[in-house]
């Protein structure tokens, strides 16, 4: 008889079936109860589930058989012959309890569907993952989700009340996922909801995240690269995991694929005042991504309603149409106006005062960190009172988009709702002067205002504070051995260019079988069962 392992050491254990007593079976006993680190193998097969499974406290890898897709040069989930159909009401796996000391949780290799006749947002997610961060490095547990296909069986439009991944204060990627959802009826899901409500382990609803500087071009948020897209939209921060808060949203879409998108945005996501006491989008980046729209062409490739963010290289399809901009800025609280926050008309305390028509709102696009707010009713930390939390500076860059058919309207859009008087070109955001790269030092980028794009050596020899040019000949980030480069420069004095990002690795080191630096030991291996 084999005995429970008196002391626990990471291994593969292999699920008598697909079905959930049997999997739950090697994660939460009797058979084995999970370690950080362990390999959770799902046999082949079609399995119903009435429940979910809790994962608490390890980082391990669920895994079902096939042939996974993987690297920089293909896009979509690869082939699973474990298909697990959802008639629980619930999440299929709920992480919760990881730390920055967590091994990497993961769910991979695995066709996911609802059961038939599943109920309007009956269903949260498919997978939920819960972290707890701290104030020093690594910061956050990882996760990471692949080779996931969700259009194998009845769609999962209507049914899912978040998205397909739902994450709170954890970084990775979702990576080689296949989804696809019909273009008419109810609003498309996410395919992930992104939060990071304690930001660093510090507050509640995004505060800090807001609070903290960005992060671009680091490991620190959640990248959403080699997806598969039909129908679906990339991100959105609205909903959290059960039991926790929304708020401070950082991610990173790249190198995806989209084919018929609808909504407006690839991976836009909702600003602060939406719902309620959370914070909105605190920073995005979407680069490279692959994106063909409908007959009816679209309004934005993407939306950005608080915060800031770099959109560069998209390439657009749009044959039907057009759209009228690759990206909006717009100031959400002229959208919803519900409590604590209110409407930007000069009532508010997080307002700027004196108040004017030009005055900033709290978090609108285009800034960036500011004083930390904290509690339920939000107060200045430093005062105790309700107040303007003063945000820096921090404008939103848009480069090298194009439109390879169907026209487009102007590159980037503020909305004429009170949002156009306060967030302003040339200096909260910096949209792209053409769609053609820059042939040479001065044409059609001059350096004056906006944004060009192109080979290093043709970036102007002088220029404006503040404007960017984005070098696609520049940096060696992208290990891939397909699709581009690119770092973007910024004027930072009269006729001074000074690098001011480049992208995170890709393909990221996680979907590579990598680690990201700082991460928490591994259990020790090796190690035998007792068997009486």
């Amino acid at each position: 008889m084999l005995m429970p392992f008196s002391v626990h050491a990471q291994g593969t254990f292999t699920a008598a079936s697909c079905n959930q007593s049997d999997v739950n079976a090697v994660i939460n006993g009797p058979t084995h109860k999970a370690v950080n680190g362990d390999t959770i193998q799902i046999p082949a097969g079609s399995c119903t589930w009435t429940n979910g499974i809790t994962v608490t406290g390890v980082g391990i890898d669920i895994t079902g058989t096939g042939t996974p897709n993987t690297g920089g040069r293909t896009v979509g989930a690869g082939a699973s012959n474990t298909t697990l159909i959802n008639s629980a009401s619930a999440p299929f796996f709920i992480f919760t309890g990881l730390t920055a000391t967590s091994s990497t949780a993961k769910v991979e290799l695995l066709n996911m569907q609802p059961v038939s006749g599943a109920a309007a947002n009956s269903i949260l997610a498919a997978v939920t993952f819960s972290g707890t961060c701290t104030t020093s490095s690594p910061f956050c547990p990882t996760l990471r989700v692949d080779n996931i296909n969700f259009s194998t069986g009845p769609n999962w439009k209507g049914i899912l009340s978040g998205g397909y991944v739902v994450i709170n204060n954890i970084f990775g990627v979702v990576d080689h996922t296949t989804t696809s959802e019909a273009s008419t009826g109810a609003a498309p899901s996410p395919l992930v909801q992104v939060n990071y409500a304690s930001w660093r382990g510090v507050g509640d609803f995004g505060d800090n995240s807001f609070a903290s500087a960005d992060t671009f071009g680091t490991a620190q948020t959640i990248f959403i690269e080699n997806n598969q897209l039909d129908g679906v939209r990339g991100a959105e921060n609205d909903v959290p995991p059960a039991g926790t808060n929304a708020g401070g949203a950082r991610y990173a879409c790249r190198f995806n694929t989209w084919t018929n998108m609808t909504g407006t945005g690839i991976c836009s996501a909702h600003g602060t005042a939406w719902g309620g006491r959370f914070r909105g989008q605190r920073q995005v980046e979407a680069y490279y991504n692959t994106v063909g729209i409908g007959s009816a062409g679209c309004d934005s490739i993407n939306g950005l309603n608080s915060g800031t963010g770099y959109y560069l290289s998209n390439s657009v399809s749009a044959p039907g149409g057009g759209c009228n901009e690759f990206v909006s800025l717009d100031i959400a609280r002229f959208i919803q106006t519900g409590a604590p926050w209110g409407s930007c008309n000069g009532t508010s305390l997080f307002d700027q005062i004196p108040w004017s028509t030009t005055s900033q709102c709290v978090d609108q696009p285009g800034r960036g960190v500011g004083s930390l707010l904290q509690a339920a009713t939000p107060v200045l930390q430093l005062t105790g009172l309700a107040g303007w939390p003063n945000p820096a500076l921090d404008p939103v860059y848009e480069a090298g988009e194009k439109m390879t058919a169907g026209g487009i309207g102007t590159p980037v859009l503020v909305k004429a709702d009170g949002s156009s008087t306060r967030v302003l070109a040339n200096r909260d955001y910096y949209s792209e002067v053409s769609q053609s790269a820059n042939t040479s030092p001065s044409s059609p980028f001059d350096g004056t205002t906006g944004t060009g794009y192109g080979t290093l050596s043709n970036r102007p020899t002088s220029c404006t504070p503040g404007v960017g040019y984005w070098a696609t000949d520049q940096g060696t980030w992208n290990s891939s051995g397909v699709g581009g480069q690119g770092e973007l420069f910024i004027c930072t004095s009269t006729n001074t260019w000074t690098l001011h990002y480049t992208p995170y690795t890709y393909p990221h080191p996680l979907s590579t079988g990598g680690t990201l630096a700082g991460g928490g030991p591994n259990p020790p291996t090796s190690l035998a069962a007792t068997v009486q």
